[in-house]
């Protein structure tokens, strides 16, 4: 059963949703991308939360700072301030979640992605076991970047739903029009500053935050993602940035699009995660090894 949270950190909260899981797990957590919030990943029949509750994980999909019932931050949106939130509020989680279980591995999606590798670059005191990322890239095309340069400052905004189709959907084979009217529940306006920094500063940092990375990555692109470079060559440069990982699992995913988790694939998604969830686990050395 999924059920609403809400966890303080300082003078603010984190809000979000979670599913109950059995004792023995990783803790999961997932981050949402920009422009959504925690429902994201529960969208009915595509689910990361009903699924994950089935398999026996404990999911916890939080709202990032600023999205849904979360506090923004104070002052301007950045990657690194909403990981110095996220840090808090899962250690928090972890404190009264934790008992009994190995740790803690995060799932994230596009903007969610690149604020999972600031989580691990920062060596949190919690056990992070592992990191699984998608929707993310190192180098926007041309278009994108000039599109979100050409947006007015001001308000947050929201994307227009056909340009959310073109950009966020793949090709009407891998999705169902009915997933991507349900998704719109989920749909939020994001600030300027996230789509900014994505197509800025972003891929000037992610070689260097990546490199301080240590532990394991899974990493997968979507072969119609609108939002990214999209190639072998991307995938390949993506993961090798990930120097001081154990291991770094890597893919492009053909037939989806950018919302890998409301396409038709998006179970096939969900369990890769869990399963590397189960091997992170496995392989983290047991006390006296």
């Amino acid at each position: 059963m999924t059920t609403r949270i809400d966890v303080p950190v300082g003078r603010g909260r984190i809000t979000g949703l979670t599913t109950d899981g059995e004792a023995g797990t990783p803790l999961v957590v997932a981050l949402h991308g920009g422009g959504y919030h925690s429902g994201y990943f529960d969208v009915p029949g595509h689910s990361l939360l009903d699924l994950g509750a089935a398999a026996g994980f404990a999911v916890f999909a939080l709202d990032r700072p600023g999205y849904g019932g979360s506090d923004p931050l104070l002052g301007e949106a950045s990657f690194a301030g909403s990981a110095e939130v996220l840090d808090a509020a899962i250690d928090t989680l972890w404190t009264e979640h934790g008992r009994g279980r190995p740790g803690v591995v995060l799932i994230a999606h596009s903007i969610g992605s690149a604020i999972a590798v600031h989580l691990a670059a920062r060596h949190p005191r919690w056990p992070l076991l592992g990191i699984s990322l998608h929707g993310i890239g190192d180098r926007s095309p041309a278009h994108i970047v000039d599109a979100w340069h050409a947006i007015p400052a001001g308000a947050p905004m929201e994307l227009p739903a056909e340009q959310r189709r073109a950009l966020l959907y793949g090709p009407a084979g891998t999705v169902d029009a009915g997933v991507v009217e349900a998704a719109k529940a989920s749909v939020e306006p994001l600030p300027l500053a996230e789509m900014l920094e994505i197509v800025g500063e972003w891929p000037e940092d992610v070689a260097g935050l990546a490199a301080a990375v240590t532990v394991p990555v899974q990493y997968t692109l979507a072969e119609y993602d609108g939002l990214w470079v999209v190639d072998e060559n991307r995938v390949e440069t993506f993961a090798g940035y990930f120097t001081s990982a154990p291991w770094v699992d890597a893919r492009l995913q053909a037939g989806a699009g950018h919302n890998l988790d409301h396409h038709r694939l998006s179970r096939a998604l969900h369990l890769r995660q869990l399963a590397f969830a189960c091997e992170c686990a496995t392989r983290v050395p047991a006390a006296g090894d």
